[in-house]
């Protein structure tokens, strides 16, 4: 169990990480800059984190863990609305992370996300079995990424509600 003190550095680490994400790639970014802008020695970084890429690997797992526990808590079963919505809410935290990730690495981390993926299986298997279901859901998947991308990119985003309903209208009855 970590103490007050472990997580407030770790939290100024990530919330450091982020805000030089906004301006530079993962891969740009060092140990000696962040622990700059976090006002946190090198030393202390190094007690727990190996790298930038290991700080930023702590900060999705903390996105897809605070996720899934969004989706389990909401009464309402889960749907894209309810995704868009929570990242909406953190979409600061959320652009720094599509932007840091291979361009699909932070998809397949979401979709591997047990209530999202039984939530396409549900969604597929009447009507797709093996191969075609996967295609479907890749197509499904990937192309509803490529939208959520470009809206969390933008500068003047429309609401969580236009996003889904231009998804699902593209989806249309697959």
């Amino acid at each position: 169990m970590e103490n007050q003190r472990i997580r407030l550095t770790k939290r100024m680490l990530k919330e450091a990480l982020v805000r030089l994400l906004e301006n530079k790639s993962i891969d740009k970014i060092t140990v000696y800059e962040l622990c700059g802008e976090a006002e946190i020695n090198r030393t202390t970084f190094y007690k727990y984190y190996s790298s930038p890429f290991a700080l930023l690997e702590d900060i999705q797992a903390d996105f897809l863990y605070e996720l899934e526990n969004s989706l389990r808590e909401n009464d309402h079963p889960i749907s894209l609305l309810n995704i868009l919505t929570y990242i909406d809410t953190h979409r600061t935290s959320c652009r720094a992370l599509l932007r840091s990730a291979s361009d699909t690495g932070i998809l397949q981390k979401i979709l591997s996300l047990s209530l999202i993926m039984q939530k396409m299986e549900k969604q597929f298997v009447p009507r797709y079995t093996g191969s075609r279901k996967e295609y479907a859901i890749e197509f499904v998947a990937f192309g509803s990424y490529a939208i959520v991308k470009k809206w969390l990119l933008s500068e003047q985003p429309e609401p969580p509600e236009e996003i889904t309903a231009l998804i699902l209208e593209l989806i249309g009855d697959i």
